[in-house]
């Protein structure tokens, strides 16, 4: 499958990163500042997760403007991400952090030899096609591996421009996830990863992302439509 399925995972992260790795998840991303767990406890737990699963995993600690719940400074923001990099397999973090911080997470992660995913999300609307291509743009151009983007349709013209964005960038080749959030994003959940995308995020548990699909019925629905995803 030339789409990595991603498991979001916002809750009891041991149970449900075994739940996820049990039915196909290719990935699995910790949401970190979902989880009620202490910043010096993580550490055990990312340990504790490398031992019950092999599915490579996503160490993600989300702002706010990015829909995210981290409550403490963006310094310890980061420091909480750095100290369980080596533990993961690939770290988001976004674009619109801090400069210093954002290259900072991105020199750790290439010297360390994680893949970076570079990350913007708008949860209000579906930029136009000439700035989502500039924001992709500016992920790579800051260090990414795969450059995410996720809007939020407000019509099935949206929903196309996001699928349109897919298919350009897949011809380019470009390593991009495209994601469309909400009741006019769902289906491109679906498309997107026919189209290109190198990732598709889905649910267990808690769902991290209005629209998010199960890991299952994904899996499903792509091996109907293309074989070959």
């Amino acid at each position: 499958m030339m789409t990595e399925i991603v498991a979001a995972i916002a809750d009891d992260p041991l149970r449900n990163a075994v739940r996820a790795a049990r039915e196909g998840a290719d990935m699995i991303e910790i949401r970190i500042d979902l989880l009620d767990y202490p910043a010096d406890s993580l550490h055990q737990l990312f340990k504790e997760l490398n031992k019950s699963v092999r599915t490579p995993i996503i160490a993600t600690n989300r702002i706010d403007v990015e829909g995210g719940k981290f409550n403490g400074s963006e310094e310890e923001r980061i420091e909480i991400l750095l100290s369980v990099l080596e533990m993961a397999d690939a770290i988001d973090i976004e674009l619109r952090t801090r400069s210093e911080y954002r290259d900072l997470v991105v020199h750790r992660a290439k010297k360390a030899g994680k893949r970076v995913i570079i990350s913007y999300h708008d949860f209000s609307k579906t930029p136009d096609i000439t700035a989502m291509q500039n924001i992709i743009s500016e992920c790579f151009d800051a260090g990414a591996d795969i450059a995410k983007l996720a809007a939020t349709p407000h019509s099935y013209e949206d929903a196309l421009s996001l699928l349109k964005l897919t298919l350009d960038c897949a011809r380019a080749p470009a390593q991009v996830c495209i994601i469309g959030m909400g009741g006019y994003g769902v289906h491109t959940r679906v498309i997107a990863p026919i189209y290109g995308s190198a990732l598709a995020y889905t649910s267990v548990g808690a769902a991290t992302a209005p629209g998010q699909i199960g890991i299952l019925e994904l899996r499903g629905m792509l091996e109907m439509l293309c074989p070959r995803v």
